[in-house]
């Protein structure tokens, strides 16, 4: 059902225009007639009557059956401020198609208005409004909370918008592991220095030295930050071989003749619950087969792993948090980890945490940061959370 037009024709709308609407109302007449009456309101000079009547047939047409009708008069918004708030409003609570333009260009919405929209969860009319020329620290606010990847996304490309600083930290909190998202936090002229700190490790390297040049963030830090994410790539490349032990090893063998396989990546692939690479990977250090540094490393004596350590040349006093982590590793059947591998991570982190954290050893204390870092992750605090830990401190 089609909506009527008024009986009494505005004095810039033709006969012919009336009259092809009644004999016709197809969608393409209707589009055209509400086109041209919002054209006459926004050139003004329409008397009191008159503009009543177009503001009459412009709320008709807001209630066309036809989304295509109420989409030309939404689209009107986007150059015309003198289009009615009431007409506004009904378009704002239509459907996001219709809606879009309406909420991207109305500039007299009030902030509560746009809070409510956002709280109804419907992401389309959350990103137009993340997009308007101006977004107080309220909406920010609302959209930050309640809005996905694209609306916060839309959010930070806009210069009009402003962020309180703490929304910045739910921003990454919330959205930090999207590459995307955290590039455009890092490089937003507004950031504030703590959360640059919560970014390290989460974008690269080049975004990380800016970060480290604009929040003087110290460079022994930054340098850790950047191997995380070197270790960190390391490690997706290294698990799909898992499977096959020989690729495995000759992938690791390469690595530590490029002197790569650190003793802090042996700690990450531990401490991830990658038994078999961490094994092999002490293999290679040791100069021994597979089975042998198995041996090794698993045996419950201190001997053996205080051997291993010898053998592949690693820091003797940097034993005990692998010591601490391969107790936990025993206790857990290989198909059990596999299954709750994310269970494994929690309770090696926290045990590390609970029996390592304190030291004044300064090679242990970087050790632990390997799991302990920057980046906030979920695990991290998890762990800490199931045994009430203390969040570490950062030299």
């Amino acid at each position: 059902m089609h909506s009527p037009l008024p009986s009494s024709a505005l004095p810039n709308l033709s006969v012919a225009d009336v009259a092809r609407l009644m004999d016709q109302p197809s969608v393409a007449n209707r589009v055209d007639t509400a086109t041209k009456v919002a054209e006459q309101i926004r050139q003004g000079g329409l008397s009191g009557s008159a503009n009543e009547m177009a503001t009459e047939i412009l709320m008709s047409f807001a209630r066309d059956s036809e989304i295509a009708v109420r989409q030309a008069i939404a689209w009107q918004f986007r150059n015309n401020d003198r289009l009615p708030e009431a007409l506004a409003i009904r378009l704002a609570e239509d459907l996001a198609e219709v809606a879009a333009p309406v909420l991207s260009h109305h500039a007299g919405f009030e902030d509560a208005f746009l809070t409510t929209l956002i709280g109804k969860g419907d992401q389309r009319k959350m990103e137009a409004i993340a997009g308007r020329p101006t977004v107080s620290m309220v909406v920010s606010d609302a959209l930050i909370d309640a809005g996905d990847v694209a609306v916060v996304s839309c959010l930070l490309a806009n210069s009009g918008a402003e962020i309180a600083p703490g929304g910045f930290g739910r921003i990454v909190d919330r959205h930090g592991d999207t590459q995307s998202v955290a590039t455009m936090v890092a490089n937003h002229p507004m950031l504030p220095a703590p959360v640059a700190w919560k970014l390290l490790g989460r974008v690269s390297a080049a975004v990380m030295r800016d970060l480290s040049r604009r929040h003087k963030i110290p460079d022994i830090v930054l340098e850790r930050c950047i191997t995380r994410g070197r270790e960190a790539a390391m490690m997706m490349m290294i698990r799909p071989m898992l499977a096959d032990g020989a690729h495995l090893r000759g992938f690791l063998e390469q690595m530590h003749w490029q002197r790569q396989l650190t003793t802090d990546l042996l700690f990450r692939m531990l401490c991830s619950g990658d038994l078999e690479a961490f094994i092999t990977g002490m293999a290679v250090r040791c100069g021994v087969t597979r089975e042998a540094a198995a041996v090794m490393v698993m045996d419950e004596r201190p001997t053996g792993l205080t051997a291993a350590f010898d053998q592949a040349g690693m820091k003797a006093w940097l034993i005990e948090p692998f010591r601490v982590a391969l107790s936990v590793a025993r206790r857990w059947p290989r198909t059990l980890l596999n299954a709750r591998r994310r269970d494994f991570q929690l309770e090696v982190l926290a045990r590390v945490f609970e029996q390592c954290a304190d030291t004044d050893e300064r090679d242990v204390s970087d050790l632990i940061l390997q799991v302990f870092d920057l980046r906030g992750d979920r695990s991290i605090l998890e762990a800490r959370d199931r045994l009430n830990l203390p969040v570490p401190k950062h030299n």
